[in-house]
């Protein structure tokens, strides 16, 4: 092969190595991220098989394949798990963080024979990250000398960059994890601050009721009637919303309309509350958008459900060529700009949340003639 020829399929296989990197970074799920990883090693050089073993403990347990091996529907690591350090080729990279190159495998004594394998030739590199082995990448061959010193550096390439994108999946995992046990912690402050609350008023009233009762002051046992239906009421409303937050969310499923739809159903509606749904889109947007939206129009519709005592919620998410925008508008008993000051109605959140995207974030609201939040972010045309 000419100099030339060889510099070209050089340059053509980083060229791929750089665009594989740059498609496997962007992936948040571990699992789905190993798949694609090694589908596209496959396919791209058409390696007879490729795995993916991840440190769990002391040993190396493989996750995912790609390759002849693995086209067979019946096909399962055997063995699966490799001691670190004392099985298998794999098991001594994962021990010294080198690679190992080996043209025939059958004079090799760290070799360790996979049920159904053809293997000739094997290369395999250690996942780092940060100095730290994490995983091994394994590629084979049907073929004796198989693997150059090219391939060696590719694999090691990709290696490398499977390591950050597991770390980045890892970190985004535990943000999920962490996000969920705040929201419970949150859910559970709020059930306590209002439904027991209120559970706890009602038999208050009851107890009373029934000493008047036995007094027979028929009159205020009537006003404590109705001072439990009252309180019931409210806390049903706010039953309903707690219940309506711990369902499986549809926003990464449907998108934020769908959402808003269910919201405004399953609280709303079933509050007594009229309300009226307008958008315009015609396509999803970026997942944190939809969930920060949601979140700050969520919030109004908490505050016109607690606070305003309003009978009719209006929700509009209108977008034009330049600008998207979405308003919740209830016939409430509105509020002076003194109560948004102090920060009582959720304000601060919504407005804290607004700013982290740097969108623009507005209320208009006075006693007696309801409240409108609005929120402006700016969209590409």
């Amino acid at each position: 092969m000419h100099g030339t020829e060889l510099k070209d399929r050089e340059d053509a296989k980083f060229r791929i190595v750089a665009e594989a990197s740059r498609q496997i970074t962007s992936i948040l799920d571990i699992d789905e991220l190993l798949i694609q990883v090694v589908r596209l090693i496959q396919q791209t050089f058409d390696y007879y098989h490729v795995g993916i073993g991840l440190v769990e403990g002391d040993e190396i347990v493989y996750r995912v394949g790609a390759g002849a091996l693995c086209d067979d529907r019946g096909f399962r690591f055997a063995p699966a798990r490799l001691k670190i350090g004392s099985e298998g080729l794999t098991g001594w990279v994962a021990k010294t963080g080198r690679p190992v190159l080996v043209p025939d495998v059958s004079v090799d004594p760290r070799y360790v024979w996979m049920q159904q394998s053809r293997t000739r030739s094997e290369l395999t590199v250690p996942i780092s990250f940060r100095d730290q082995v994490i995983g091994v990448l394994d590629v084979q061959s049907e073929h004796l000398d198989r693997f150059s010193e090219m391939d060696l550096e590719l694999m090691q390439a990709l290696a490398n960059q499977t390591g950050v994108a597991i770390q980045n999946a890892r970190l985004y995992e535990n943000a999920r994890r962490l996000a969920v046990m705040e929201e419970r912690q949150r859910l559970a402050r709020e059930l306590h601050d209002s439904v027991t609350q209120s559970l706890y008023a009602v038999s208050l009233y009851a107890e009373a009721a029934e000493g008047r009762f036995a007094q027979g002051n028929l009159e205020k046992v009537s006003e404590y009637l109705s001072d439990i239906k009252h309180t019931a009421q409210d806390s049903l409303a706010d039953m309903r919303l707690l219940i309506h937050e711990l369902r499986p969310p549809i926003l990464e499923k449907e998108g934020l309309v769908a959402m808003l739809q269910s919201r405004l159903y399953a609280v709303e509606n079933r509050a007594g509350i009229k309300t009226d749904l307008q958008s315009n889109l015609v396509a999803r947007l970026p997942l944190d958008v939809e969930e920060d939206l949601y979140r700050i129009a969520a919030e109004a519709l908490n505050n016109a459900l607690k606070h305003a005592r309003a009978q009719h919620v209006q929700v509009g998410i209108l977008q034009d060529q330049t600008m998207l925008r979405l308003e919740v508008a209830d016939d409430g008993v509105g509020f002076t700009l003194e109560a948004d000051a102090a920060g009582g109605l959720g304000l601060s959140m919504m407005r804290e949340r607004a700013a982290s995207h740097g969108w623009r974030f507005a209320v208009e609201s006075s006693p007696g003639q309801g409240t409108r939040v609005r929120t402006e972010l700016e969209v590409m045309p």
